[in-house]
C-alpha cells in the first residue's frame, strides 16, 4: 500500500539527478573591476611604503609620518 501512496511518475522525477557539471563563471567586467581596485590597493600601499615626503627639510618615509613618528 505504501507502494501506490505516490505516482510512479513523481517517484522517478524526485529521485532523477542533474547530470553535467555546474560552472559559475562571472562577467569579465567583474574580473577588470577586481584587477583595477587590487592595482590601485598594492599602488597605494607601495607609495606610503616606499614614498618619502619633506617635514622640516629632511626627508620622512610616509608611513613613519603616517604614524606620528618622524624621525
Amino acid at each position: 500500500m505504501t507502494n501506490d501512496l505516490f505516482r510512479k511518475e513523481a517517484i522517478r522525477h524526485r529521485t532523477r539527478a542533474l547530470y553535467g557539471d555546474v560552472v559559475l563563471a562571472a562577467p569579465l567586467s567583474t574580473w577588470i573591476i577586481t584587477g583595477l581596485l587590487i592595482a590601485i590597493i598594492v599602488g597605494v600601499i607601495g607609495f606610503g611604503v616606499f614614498g618619502t615626503i619633506m617635514v622640516d627639510g629632511n626627508p620622512v618615509p610616509i608611513w613613519r609620518w603616517a604614524l606620528g613618528k618622524p624621525e
